[in-house]
């Protein structure tokens, strides 16, 4: 699979959680609500966040490589 490939599944994949999410939030309004996505989604989003950068760069890496040996 192509960079780009795993780029967009790793961000549709983000949007659904993140819409789901939305939906549980609606009906799961407790501070415990909250503690879970304190806890665990925000670092997962910082994390997906991270490796979307990561993807980027290993992608124009990449490119950089592929024009050299042209």
């Amino acid at each position: 699979m192509s960079m780009s490939g795993s780029k967009g599944l790793l961000t549709l994949a983000t949007r659904q959680l993140q819409a789901r999410w939305g939906e549980t939030r609606f009906a799961w309004r407790d501070r415990k609500a909250q503690e879970f996505e304190e806890m665990y989604l925000s670092e997962l989003m910082h994390g997906v966040n991270s490796a979307l950068r990561v993807i980027d760069e290993l992608d124009n890496l990449l490119d950089k490589i592929h024009a050299d040996c042209d």
